[in-house]
Order: structure tokens, then sequence, then C-alpha cells
């Protein structure tokens, strides 16, 4: 073992991150990845350029001129985050491909203890820690990525992808990112990952500053846009419970809507009113996400996946409405 208990043989790294009209902080997540700790002539930085209209491209090339490792950029017509990351992973040689959006500023360690944590063949993929970066508004506190949660989840297990690595022989096994989504495809990427048997690991001290949403309208978007994921789910497996999570995501809306005089009762009731009001926008828009993507987005036919996959049939029983109201009332139905 070497300098913080990194192995002696590094494995080669790529780090892939999809950029789209957001070069000033492309700048600052590149800055980050410049100053990692792991060896310089074992790690490649690979930007795919998602249809900026910004001057991104300018930024590229005058980092290019300045990259401390191997870098590249590729441009593409916008096609979205996750055939970004496809087009990445295509052009990268690391056997580990680790993520990052340019909306984050990685640790300095980060890419050292993402690494850490392959320490056997059967991990697919390792997620590290998503901390907000200088929040100061109430919706940014809020609006929290709990990767930890993310992989313990009764959810089909995933990895938020703003911090996460795939060996690449694991990402080549299914097919990589699913370009026909926009939003969820983090969930898909877990769903099949684990499918094939392969466990994801977290790592507490993979670190991301990630800049969340700043005003209620950014966080409207983000959650209908994640409603509009899930959707896709629900298209694109057979046995996906979307009609449960649809009937689920109504009951706590509701159960936060009745808790609103409770709320008002206590010392701090701002902080608990203003909590509510988030939850129940949350709530709101992910079901509107969820029903128009349901309307009007289709999912190619011949890609639809019928198996009946265990972890998928799980998650459907654990959020049955009968057994959410008993564990959570503690009544019997």
């Amino acid at each position: 073992m070497g300098k913080h208990g990194l192995m002696r043989e590094a494995p080669m790294v790529s780090v892939v991150i999809p950029t789209y009209n957001r070069k000033d902080m492309l700048k600052e997540c590149l800055d980050s990845l410049f100053n990692q700790t792991y060896p310089k002539d074992k790690y490649e930085i690979i930007v795919v350029n998602d249809g900026s209209t910004d001057g991104t491209e300018e930024v590229l090339k005058e980092y290019a001129k300045k990259a401390p490792c191997a870098f590249k950029w590729l441009t593409q017509q916008n096609k979205g985050s996750y055939a970004a990351r496809n087009l990445g992973i295509r052009n990268a040689k690391g056997e580990i491909i680790c993520f990052t959006d340019d909306d984050c500023i990685a640790d300095k360690r980060w890419l050292e203890e993402l690494v850490k944590g392959f320490t056997n063949g059967g991990i697919g993929g390792v997620g590290g820690r998503i901390i907000a970066y200088n929040p100061r508004k109430i919706v940014e506190e809020y609006a929290k990525m709990d990767q930890e949660s993310a992989i313990k989840s009764v959810f089909p297990p995933f990895l938020i992808t703003c911090n996460a690595a795939y060996r690449r022989d694991v990402l080549e096994i299914v097919g990589g990112f699913d370009p026909y989504f926009r939003n969820g495809g983090d969930n898909d990427m877990g769903i099949r990952v684990t499918w094939k048997g392969y466990k994801l690991k977290y790592a507490p001290d993979a670190i991301v500053y990630h800049k969340h949403r700043t005003t209620f309208m950014g966080f409207i978007k983000q959650q209908y846009a994640y409603g509009t994921g899930c959707s896709r789910l629900g298209k694109k497996y057979f046995y996906f419970p979307l009609k449960e999570i649809f009937i689920l995501l109504i009951f706590k809306l509701c159960l936060n809507i009745i808790s609103l005089p409770r709320v008002i009762k206590f010392e701090n009731k701002k902080k608990g009113l203003s909590n509510i009001f988030l939850n129940v926008l949350s709530i709101f828009f992910y079901l509107i996400g969820i029903v128009s993507g349901y309307l009007f987005q289709n999912y190619p036919k011949d890609r639809i996946i019928r198996d009946k996959i265990e972890s998928l049939i799980l998650f459907k029983n654990e959020i049955s409405l009968k057994k959410v109201i008993r564990d959570k009332l503690r009544i019997k139905v």
C-alpha cells in the first residue's frame, strides 16, 4: 500500500463529465479534478460537450493546454447527459470509469477513495458522498442527495451519477446508460447492474460538493423531471410498480397536508412549515411529471423488458399501500 492507503498498482481511471451551457461551473469542476491525489499518469479526464452554445468549447481549449493529466473533450448534438456519458465511455481508456457533473467540485482525494471501494470483483459500482456546496437558501438545504440511502434503498439500489464509478467491464455487460432517458437513467443503470448480480458500494470519504438548485422554479423543474424519469422506468420495465408509486405519493401528499395544523402548534413552526411546503411542492410536481411522462413520452417497444426482475417485485411488495399504512401508522388493515 502506498500513501493514504492507495494501492501500489493504481488502475487506470477515466473521469467522464457531460456538460451543457455551464462553462463557469465547468471551470471549477475541472480545477478540482486537476488537483487530485491520484497519480496523474493513471487518470484521464473526458469532457463531453452536449451541444453547448455558451462558449464552452473555448473553455475546453484553454483547460486542455494546462491539464496535468491526459485530457480530451468531445462534442455532440444535444442528446442529454446519458447519451453524452456513453460517448465518453466509448472513448475512455480506464478500467474504472468515474462520473461527475459540471456543477460539482471534487474533494482532492475523490478518485483515490472511489477506487479503494472496488475491493472485489463482485462490486460493480461505487458511489461517494454528495454534500451541498455552500447552501444559503432553504431550497438548497432541502434538496439533499443522499447517496448512502440510494445504495441501501428499498428501490432497486442505484448510484447518483454525479459521484459514481463503475468497472468498465460491468458497463460493457449492461450496455452503458440508456440514451432514451433524459431523467431517471441513474435508477435504470442501478436496476440493470444489480440484475446482473453485481453489488453497489458506498464510499463516504469519496466526496463531491454539488451546487443544488437555488430557486423555487429550478427546484420545481427538477422534481417534475424526476417524475418524467420515473414514468419512463414504468414504460421500460413491464413489472416496474409505477401505479403503486403514484398511489403512495398521493398518500404522502395527503399526509403532509393533514399534518399542517399540528405543525403550526410547534415552537419552530417556520422551519416546520417550510419543510411541509417543500414536501408538498416536491411530491405534487413529481406526480405531475409522472402523468406528463406517461401521457406524452414514448419508449421504444422493442426495448421493453418483460422479465420478472426480483428487485422490482420486492420493491412493489414493499411499497404496497396496505404495508405502508401498517408500518407507518401502525394500525391493522
